[in-house]
């Protein structure tokens, strides 16, 4: 089945030192119709292509596979990674692990050093966009079937140069979350990891509740933007209803990478 592959790049310029851990001083995002908005710009746009507003997401498990390319294994980065996913795994429900001899690796997370960073593009996930590896501090790549689902996703980190701008934990986090369906990035989105203009390198309570919207089981790969939207006014009003908007925040800040680094 022909595959269509989309690219994600992003150049982050703050340290992870400078913002705060992501926490939220403003509200103004639990208003849900501001995060249905921003679920519209997020989940069905892609700012490197342009797209046909169709939900994008993993329907298979997903199996992941570490590669350290010309570089020695580093388990303090392993362990990294292993904490983020486990929380998008939570954050999810989604099926997020380790492979193995009867479930090879459709998730590559590629850990390298600047000097191979194009090397390392050119073998795991070539693109067409110019100048990538001197334009980006990391990147991440996902394919799609016709059902508009994602089947295989790379993510590419050029070690030395994200820990020296104290980037590691931002590139982590920013392309992880992006191909779990989550492409776009957005200056007005606030607070997310989708603004590249914000100092937030962390998942925000409004990231939860995006990464919930896109995988609840009512919502499928493949439906267009007028399909998704009762769906999302009804979610919407049950997590504000339970009270899930209000403590997103406090929960998102309750794992993954916050109490390791805090």
């Amino acid at each position: 089945m022909k595959s269509s592959i989309h690219i994600l790049t992003f150049a982050l310029s703050v340290s992870l030192l400078t913002n705060a851990f992501g926490f939220e001083l403003s509200t103004d995002w639990q208003n849900p119709t501001y995060i249905k908005k921003a679920f519209n710009e997020i989940a069905l746009k892609n700012e490197y292509k342009k797209t046909n507003n169709r939900i994008i997401k993993w329907h298979e498990p997903i199996y992941y596979k570490y590669h350290f390319f010309k570089l020695p294994e580093n388990q303090l980065v392993k362990t990294l990674s292993e904490t983020h996913l486990h929380q998008l795994r939570e954050i999810t429900g989604h099926s997020i692990l380790p492979s193995n001899a009867q479930h090879p690796a459709n998730f590559f997370i590629i850990f390298t050093k600047d000097s191979s960073y194009q090397e390392a593009i050119n073998d795991f996930a070539p693109s067409q966009v110019k100048n990538l590896s001197k334009d980006s501090h990391c990147m991440g790549r996902y394919q799609t079937n016709q059902r508009n689902e994602i089947t295989r996703a790379t993510v590419i980190i050029p070690l030395d140069h994200a820990m020296s701008r104290g980037l590691l934990p931002a590139c982590i986090v920013e392309e992880t979350t992006q191909v779990m369906g989550l492409p776009n990035d957005s200056d007005w989105v606030n607070p997310s990891i989708a603004n590249d203009k914000s100092r937030i390198d962390l998942l925000t309570g409004l990231d939860y509740i995006l990464l919930k919207l896109l995988y609840s089981p009512e919502i499928k790969a493949g439906m267009n933007q007028n399909d998704i939207q009762p769906i999302i006014h009804r979610k919407l009003q049950f997590y504000q209803r339970n009270g899930l908007i209000r403590r997103a925040g406090h929960l998102v800040n309750k794992s993954g990478l916050y109490p390791l680094l805090n």
